[in-house]
């Protein structure tokens, strides 16, 4: 479910991944728990720091190489459409919308808004976006990615602009929540300008952006004037950071990093992330995977509950049942969930002749502590694994074309989309590329549900999809993770909204 940011704490068992040379700049690098008591009144004109392990590559959205740079799209620009917390598409620029039919959806725009710049909002403004990013510039390859279906865009009036797609799109409101809108003037600028609550004032590529308050923002920023957003890329670094008062709030910490910050009076802002953590068995590299009963064998191998407490820091929920988590289009809560059977699956591993199974997991080194979770796991039923770290470059095309390796451990991003059309690793494959589950009826229902615009018959679909990977225990689900920040006390628990990203024009400031 996605619900509202909470504070929480981890469950204090983490298992294998806390770092010794963390814990000493945690515990050694100045103040006291006093000086994270926090406190006092509230402020007009605070100046705030985000940092991360990274940061936009670019100050111009359309191109934007990830999702990495959200967290500063965010603040400077907005959208037609939005997520609320609850996860449901809620108004931002567009104030409604119509589908026409089964290709064209017309949205009528907000009067009041006007970009940094001085210039008005209108539908040719927006329809001149649209244009740019499917010019074919490869510049905005990404981002024209995430519009996909989009076909063109046109004004209709002052402020109305139709969307026209190449086929019907469900999920076009999703698509549309992921695109900044820019001042068409200020195409090309260094600082490109937004309608959003602050605007750029100076630029480190991949350093730091700095942002202060447009006043004029029809969503204003209240108690933040001036707003930092930082890469610190080397965790250790970060925590220190936070500790020292640096920075007022971070994302990207190792999950027992939160919690000892956690113990020292900072702040821990947790939400449902909307991914799944997951390892895919390739039966490509490993002949034996295509037996149902090693695959069976490999899902009741794993006590998912102590997994989360171990490899996740109890920052997320367990998962033995299906890639979407409840709240999200398609969650089927009727599919039962693989428990885990130590004496099940060592039978399971006899009847199949797969004792001592060679089985290593590729991953990259983000997820080291959650694969090596799962290698503990299956080594303890009789197979043989163990972790290979590959650099994300060469992850990347072992994920997505050809591996050499029968395990794969990474987490899927449908958080993005809040859809199953992210998950595209799953559907039908592109010649070369291999196989995440087993050639069947899920890649059918996968094409047909992408078109569907009866939500009824999509939502039918989904949840078939769902049944056949539960059935066929095709994938190793795990748990869905939470995403997580820590922050200090003066700006409390941070403001979320339905995409996990920090609303910065929302935070209160105490002094």
């Amino acid at each position: 479910m996605v619900s509202s940011p909470s504070s929480r704490r981890a469950k204090a068992t983490v298992l294998g991944v806390a770092s010794l040379a963390l814990t000493v700049v945690l515990s050694g690098c100045g103040g006291s728990d006093d000086t994270a008591s926090g406190g006092g009144e509230e402020v007009t004109d605070a100046h705030v720091t985000l940092a991360s392990t990274a940061i936009t590559n670019s100050l111009d959205p359309a191109a934007a190489l990830s999702s990495v740079g959200r967290t500063y799209t965010k603040q400077v620009f907005d959208q037609l459409v939005v997520f609320n917390e609850a996860g449901e598409i809620q108004p931002s620029l567009a104030t409604e919308w119509e589908r026409v039919d089964d290709t064209t959806m017309e949205f009528t725009l907000r009067d009041d808004v006007t970009f940094s710049s001085g210039a008005a909002l209108d539908a040719e403004a927006v329809a001149a976006n649209v244009t740019r990013v499917l010019s074919g510039d490869p510049a905005y390859a990404t981002v024209a990615g995430r519009l996909a279906t989009v076909a063109s865009a046109e004004a209709v009036g002052e402020d109305v602009v139709r969307v026209v797609t190449n086929a019907p799109d469900p999920i076009l409101l999703n698509r549309m929540s992921l695109f900044d809108i820019v001042d068409p003037a200020t195409f090309g600028d260094d600082r490109p300008a937004g309608s959003g609550p602050f605007e750029v004032t100076e630029y480190e590529e991949g350093v730091k952006v700095e942002l202060t308050r447009n006043e004029d923002s029809w969503r204003p920023s209240e108690s933040v004037k001036d707003l930092t957003i930082q890469a610190i890329p080397n965790p250790t670094t970060l925590a220190s950071a936070l500790r020292t008062g640096a920075v007022d709030a971070v994302f990207g910490l190792p999950a027992d990093v939160v919690t000892q910050l956690e113990g020292n009076g900072f702040e821990t802002t947790s939400m449902p992330a909307g991914s799944s953590a997951i390892t895919s068995l390739i039966a490509d590299v490993e002949p034996k995977l295509e037996d149902p009963r090693v695959r069976e064998a490999i899902n009741l191998a794993v006590n998912r509950e102590e997994f989360v407490d171990a490899a996740l820091g109890g920052f997320g929920t367990p998962n033995g049942s299906q890639l979407l988590q409840e709240g999200y289009f398609g969650y089927d809560d009727s599919l039962p969930s693989y428990e885990y059977d130590l004496d099940r699956a060592e039978e399971l591993i006899a009847e199949a002749g797969a004792e001592g199974l060679e089985l290593p997991i590729a991953t990259t080194a983000l997820f080291k502590a959650p694969a090596e979770a799962v290698a503990g796991y299956l080594n303890a039923v009789g197979f043989k694994s163990e972790v290979v770290i590959q650099d994300l470059s060469a992850f990347i095309p072992t994920l997505l074309q050809q591996s050499e390796y029968p395990l794969l451990y990474w987490q899927t991003d449908y958080y993005d989309l809040r859809d199953i059309t992210s998950v595209a690793r799953f559907g039908p494959t592109a010649p070369g590329q291999q196989a995440h589950i087993p050639v069947n009826d899920y890649q059918d229902l996968y094409v047909k549900q992408t078109t569907e615009l009866d939500e009824d018959a999509r939502e039918a679909d989904i949840q078939s999809m769902a049944s056949i990977l539960n059935e066929e225990a095709g994938v190793l689900f795990l748990a869905w993770p939470d995403t997580v920040y820590s922050s200090a006390p003066r700006v409390g628990e941070l403001p979320l909204g339905g995409d996990s990203l920090i609303r910065a024009e929302a935070i209160v400031v105490t002094e």
